[in-house]
């Protein structure tokens, strides 16, 4: 039985990878500093899951977390633009400084694989028309977009074992640990909520992924064993491209609902993304499209109400950090 530890796994996605690895047999090990909380996940009782309270910028609790595994998937860290943006220093501390620190605990300990994951944002601006890969030119226009690409050096530069980057997409989906400050999930429970789908400017293309599907890509690169096709390499994980506007018009159909144009500037990000690299070297492909990731997220959210979505802090990142 091999053993995981995942760092942040109380997380969006994390919750999801905790559980997915479980049920593939793995002992997890989760060091999470449970800032949103840990009531949300249902896996303290399973006996192979170990939860540790603890700071992925420490390299003490790191230790603890680590010295026993063979693979590292970190997810720790600040996410999102606007959490980002509240505090330069901390997110640089949090992002970027504690990324040489798990680089150095995990070769420490002679962990066999580290799989960090990074974000689709480091593609920044670009052209409508072109489809980046993994060898596109990176143009952030974020702090948050600045500290993956940096975080993204030090760990395939600094961590002598296998080393994997996984640039998501944006996410989107249901997960125990719901978020409501991803635009996808912000436009579906207004929509169910009777309130207008509020679209600012439009034009701009974003790439998605599932959140389940997310963490099934990390399971491919933890279970995956021609070493050659993830050693030192960066996958893209997306499902579906899309613009805002057209996005807005999905969740229309699905869940019903109007749109409402706010005429501010728009979001100077404006990227799409090819997966064909996951599907090829690791026979990757998503479960969801937008569309049934909507719908299936519109029936959780409806089965269990969410009246506090809009006041509980534990949706947003940025109110929380």
């Amino acid at each position: 039985m091999k053993t995981i530890t995942v760092l942040g796994g109380l997380g969006y996605i994390g919750s999801h990878l905790c559980e997915i690895l479980l049920n593939q047999g793995y002992k997890v090990i989760n060091l999470d500093i449970e800032l949103f909380g840990w009531k949300h996940c249902k896996l303290f009782e399973h006996e192979n899951f170990i939860h540790i309270r603890g700071d992925a910028r420490s390299s003490a609790d790191l230790a603890v977390a680590i010295r026993d595994s063979d693979i590292v998937v970190n997810l720790a860290g600040l996410v999102g633009d606007p959490a980002c943006s509240l505090n330069l220093d901390e997110t640089w501390l949090h992002n970027v400084v504690s990324s040489n620190t798990i680089a150095e605990v995990c070769d420490y300990f002679n962990v066999e694989r580290l799989i960090y994951a990074s974000s689709c944002s480091v593609y920044g601006a670009a052209p409508s028309d072109i489809t980046l890969n993994e060898g596109s030119y990176l143009n952030p226009v974020s702090l948050y977009a600045k500290t993956k690409i940096k975080s993204e050096e030090i760990f395939l530069e600094k961590f002598s074992g296998i080393t994997s980057i996984i640039r998501l997409a944006t996410v989107f989906g249901y997960s125990e640990r719901m978020r409501f400050d991803l635009v996808v999930n912000g436009f579906t429970i207004r929509a169910l909520k009777g309130l207008p789908i509020e679209v600012y400017g439009g034009n701009q293309f974003r790439p998605f992924i599932h959140c389940f599907d997310a963490a099934r890509a990390f399971l491919a690169l933890v279970e995956e064993k021609e070493v050659k096709h993830i050693d030192n390499e960066i996958f893209n994980i997306c499902a579906e491209n899309i613009s805002i506007v057209n996005l807005a018009r999905k969740v229309k159909e699905v869940v019903g609902g109007d749109i409402k144009f706010v005429d501010v500037k728009e979001d100077d990000r404006n990227y799409q993304v090819s997966s064909e690299k996951a599907r090829w070297l690791l026979d990757y492909e998503p479960d969801h499209n937008l569309e049934s990731g909507i719908k299936d997220m519109a029936d959780n959210l409806k089965d269990k109400g969410y009246d506090d979505w809009e006041e509980n802090d534990l949706y947003y990142n940025h109110k929380v950090c």
